[in-house]
């Protein structure tokens, strides 16, 4: 399988349906100890794995904060 580039369109290439979308905030969650709330679900966020590491690297920082808290 090939991997994808950051800019590659996930969605548009097809490569994340909905089934796929949830599996994939389903490990986000477990990974990264994140919740992703219904608010959060836009494709926009998701379309590229940079998307998706923007949307991580976003969040990151409030988690740690609540941590420390």
């Amino acid at each position: 399988m090939e991997v994808p580039s950051p800019d590659t369109d996930l969605v548009e290439t097809g490569l994340l349906d909905s089934l796929r979308f949830v599996e994939l905030l389903a490990h986000l969650e477990e990974t990264f100890g994140l919740t992703v709330s219904v608010d959060d679900i836009e494709v926009e966020h998701f379309r590229t794995t940079a998307r998706i590491a923007e949307f991580i690297a976003r969040r990151l920082p409030r988690l740690r904060a609540q941590g420390a808290a």
